[in-house]
């Protein structure tokens, strides 16, 4: 039906480029544009697929659910990746050309972030307190944060935004550790970068992201940041330098990586940050590398693209 929808369209249309976003419309896109009108198409892709998959599927609904990108994507005309990570995972696994990939980032709307930021919050906060956003789900790993967090030197309370299916076990566990008074789970803020730039720096555990745009937020609202490194993204805008603690917990030149999944290296990069010089040096770098994702640059980096393609 979709294929059906999209072909309808088109005809009636007849674009000089077709673009499209997620995997159902990308697939719909790559068959239409290839098999049936034969008019470029660019498919973007904004999840490291391989990943998301995993947390999603298990068993044959996970071989079905990679079958169909693994034959459709190759079709398209350009496979543009959110992050160099999402980009090559479309290469390795999904059959897209290497000559036929690019990676566009995600683009932020600085001046409007912090704007935003500066309004005030829709909740009570505590005078000082940490924060991470993010649905609560599988992939935002949420349960090893604030294990993580509880067994770390943080004087101040973890502050959590987002709502998803794990909420009422989130709220169970946090009752049964006795852990409301370091521990709140605020819901859904409609204004959430007012609660970010309150507060000390921002915190994540994730195991997936296609690129991760709450650390990217933090960054523009000038918060140091401790990220887990997962595919893809986090590392790609924290990188640069490395040195290393005993543990193995990378001090990249814009932020803090911990591996996925170590509940005791999240626990020695939140103890880093209790030094107030290791903190104020990361909120001037996440401000200086923010602006690497200014909505102005990405936008002609699409344009550019999407030009030459029409050609």
């Amino acid at each position: 039906m979709s294929i059906l929808n999209v072909y309808r369209h088109v005809k009636s249309i007849k674009p000089n480029l077709c673009v499209s976003f997620l995997v159902r419309a990308n697939v719909c896109n790559a068959i239409v544009g290839k098999l049936v009108h034969n008019y470029p198409t660019v498919i973007c892709e904004r999840m490291h697929l391989s990943s998301h998959f995993d947390n999603q599927f298990s068993g044959v609904k996970r071989i079905i659910a990679d079958i169909i990108p693994k034959i459709c994507y190759r079709l398209a005309g350009t496979a543009l990746g959110v992050s160099t990570g999402v980009t090559e995972n479309l290469v390795s696994t999904y059959n897209v050309n290497q000559r036929r990939a690019a990676t566009i980032f995600n683009p932020y709307p600085i001046k409007d972030i912090i704007a935003l930021g500066q309004k005030s919050p829709e909740f009570s906060l505590p005078g000082e307190f940490i924060v991470s956003v993010g649905r609560l789900t599988k992939s935002k790993n949420t349960k090893l944060l604030i294990n993580a967090f509880l067994a770390s030197s943080e004087p101040a309370p973890l502050v959590v935004l987002g709502t998803g299916e794990l909420q009422k076990e989130l709220v169970e566990y946090i009752s049964a550790i006795k852990a409301h008074d370091r521990v709140m789970l605020l819901g859904y803020a409609k204004n959430p970068y007012a609660v970010i730039s309150r507060a000390k720096y921002y915190i994540s555990a994730s195991t997936n992201e296609g690129f991760p745009n709450a650390l990217l937020e933090a960054m523009v609202l000038g918060k140091a940041v401790i990220m887990s490194d997962c595919p893809s993204g986090p590392a790609e805008i924290l990188a640069g330098s490395y040195t290393f603690t005993a543990r193995g917990v990378e001090m990249a030149e814009y932020g803090v990586l911990v591996p996925v999944n170590s509940s005791a290296m999240l626990t020695d990069a939140i103890n880093c940050f209790q030094t107030p010089e290791v903190v104020e040096h990361y909120s001037k770098q996440s401000k200086l590398r923010s602006f690497d994702y200014s909505i102005e640059k990405i936008a002609n980096d699409y344009w550019t693209l999407f030009k030459k393609k029409m050609r």
